[in-house]
């Protein structure tokens, strides 16, 4: 299974609100901070205030219901121009210590701001799945301590389980600072010690038993972590980006179950099966056309060297169809092969098949040249000729092709995960353009050769229309070849309907106008170059797409995301330790990826 939608998650904090668009190609997006109307805080608002406010619309408290509303509206807007779109799944991040009065309103704001069903989460829970991604190591069972410090202080003791975290304890700052406001010693310094204390007593976790302690938000720091040494008995962990801990750690865990569109995708779909077929087809049709179509002149098994004269665009073509041919079979073998028994697989399995996918695509390109190779032995020994000349028209011309698998390859390794759906749907070569550039290389070669003959009743058909036709070697059979061909390199070239058909007949008519006998070999090698540049944009457009979905000057720096989940039950797909998967350097810009890893499967 992959997942084929994006999903958003928003952090409730004391500022307001901040929120992470996230893709299935692992690609990140931190948006711009969203402030109340009114100026004020959210956390810091009590739970009868909170509540009250959505029950009497306003009337109750500070933090009035269409003031909720009117925030999770301008994060949507914000989405929604980030992602093109509203995305499918959504994460509310609450603050330390909301319960079960907070939460409800939380579902009824975003439900009145245009969101499906969100899934609120506590910040502390989504701190976990962040340390998960990050490549901290939680066994079943582990406690980890969780202290938030954002303007104020909030302490959450969690328990990792099989399915996650659960909270066993957490401790609001707000109520421990009203009783020390008493005390006239009572400082920053004690507040964070005092919560922390309470938290582990709620939690009966006595110090130095905590097996993570960890301390995010923007105020927290060095002194933030000695303080809570001094409590917990333990070296707490500071993460690399503090304020973003649980935001991010929202969309690591991956969507919301059931809100994002899962397509399955085990198994090999008949239009990939179709589609390799073709290309088998069109290649071996088309070399036994230059078999048949060629004449040798000179004596055979002589010393003397025999001249060839053969139809050599047919040659480029049938070898070109047999790289795209070995390409698609290879990934469609890896498809079949690797696939998940159940969902719950899915991230795992997907990071196995997109390793052993990159594989195969570099066995393709070998293959490929295997392939012509093989095409060149067979003809010199037909012909009994040189195999240089044919070797020249059958290999030469997949050169770039095969370069742009390997790059290809090198694209799928450090990824592991497709830009949408899988990486075999990603790489279907358009059939269409094998149907038609097949067609349009068979009736040249026709013009050249006069084979096959079930071709002359087209051929008396269009010279009945054009009987000047008849004086030249490529005639109107070849030149509707030409026109063919030449759709076929516009429909590489572009994917949208309206551009294929404002370029493609153009196209079309230009080749056929240009059409003669002696570009033809001229002819295969322009579509041997057509392919090799779509399989180089389908490795650019995953390095390209960070850059080109670049924030505005406005928008805040952008995090160095360590992994995001994939799997379709909300799991991570991939955690992993260290900073595997995001390649520093190497995706430059506002907007980062980060799906890889050596890691597979839920810590």
């Amino acid at each position: 299974m992959s997942i084929t939608g994006g999903w958003l998650a928003i952090e409730l904090h004391g500022g307001g609100a901040r929120a992470v668009v996230a893709w299935p190609d692992a690609t990140v997006v931190v948006l711009p901070d969203v402030a109340p109307v009114d100026g004020a805080g959210i956390a810091s608002r009590s739970a009868g205030a909170l509540a009250a406010a959505w029950d009497t619309g306003g009337r109750g408290g500070p933090l009035a219901g269409p003031q909720l509303v009117e925030l999770f509206g301008r994060v949507r807007l914000a989405a929604q121009r980030a992602a093109d779109g509203v995305p499918g799944s959504v994460t509310v991040v609450v603050p330390a210590g909301w319960g079960a009065r907070q939460l409800p309103v939380v579902r009824q704001a975003a439900a009145a701001a245009g969101f499906g069903a969100v899934e609120v989460m506590p910040a502390a829970v989504a701190v976990g799945w962040h340390l998960l991604a990050g490549g901290v190591w939680l066994e079943p069972g582990a406690s980890v301590l969780v202290c938030g410090v954002d303007g104020g202080c909030a302490a959450t003791v969690l328990r990792r389980s099989a399915e996650g975290f659960e909270v066993l304890a957490a401790v609001d700052g707000a109520t421990v600072a009203a009783e020390l406001a008493d005390t006239a010693e009572a400082s920053g310094s004690d507040l964070i010690r005092e919560v922390a204390r309470r938290a582990m007593v709620g939690a009966q976790v006595p110090p130095g038993m905590f097996d993570l302690v960890c301390a995010v938000g923007p105020d927290a720091d060095a002194g933030v972590g000695r303080l809570l040494t001094q409590v917990c008995a333990a070296e707490p962990m500071l993460v690399a980006e503090p304020q973003l801990a649980a935001v991010l750690g929202a969309v690591q865990r991956g969507p919301v179950p059931g809100s994002v569109e899962v397509s399955a995708d085990g198994g090999v779909p008949w239009r990939d099966l179709v589609g390799v077929a073709l290309a088998v087809v069109a290649s071996l049709g088309l070399f036994s056309q230059f078999l048949a179509g060629g004449q040798r002149y000179g004596p055979r098994e002589k010393l003397t060297v025999g001249m060839v004269l053969a139809p050599w665009g047919e040659l480029a073509f049938a070898a070109v169809f047999g790289l795209v041919a070995v390409a698609g079979g290879l990934v469609l073998a890896v498809t079949a092969q690797h696939r998940p028994a159940d969902p719950g697989d899915a991230g795992g399995v997907g990071w196995v098949r997109g390793r052993v996918e990159a594989v195969a695509l570099v066995a393709a390109a070998a293959g490929g040249l295997v392939w012509a190779a093989g095409y060149a032995l067979l003809a010199a020994s037909y012909f009994d000729a040189d195999i240089g000349g044919f070797l020249r028209w059958s290999v030469l011309p997949l050169v770039p092709g095969v370069v742009a698998l390997c790059v290809l390859a090198v694209v799928v390794w450090r990824r592991a995960t497709p830009p949408a759906g899988s990486w075999a749907q990603w790489l279907r070569f358009p059939a269409a353009a094998v149907v038609l550039a097949g067609v349009g290389a068979a009736l040249i070669g026709w013009d050249e050769t006069g084979l096959p003959w079930l071709l002359r009743p087209l051929a008396w058909r269009l010279y009945q229309w054009m009987p000047d036709g008849q004086t030249t070697i490529i005639g109107p059979v070849g030149r509707l070849g030409g026109a063919l061909v030449g759709v076929a390199v516009v429909l590489l070239a572009v994917r949208r309907p309206l551009l294929r058909l404002l370029f493609g007949v153009p196209a079309g008519v230009l080749v056929a106008a240009m059409l003669s006998w002696r570009v033809t070999g001229a002819l295969a090698v322009g579509f041997a170059l057509a392919v090799a540049a779509w399989w180089a944009m389908r490795a650019a457009v995953p390095m390209l797409r960070p850059l080109l979905l670049r924030p505005t000057a406005s928008s805040p720096p952008q995090p160095n995301v360590p992994g995001l989940g994939a799997s379709a039950d909300g799991l991570p797909g991939a955690p992993y330790g260290g900073p595997r998967g995001h390649h520093p350097g190497s995706w430059s810009g506002a907007v980062h990826g980060g799906w890889g890893g050596d890691g597979v499967g839920p810590r």
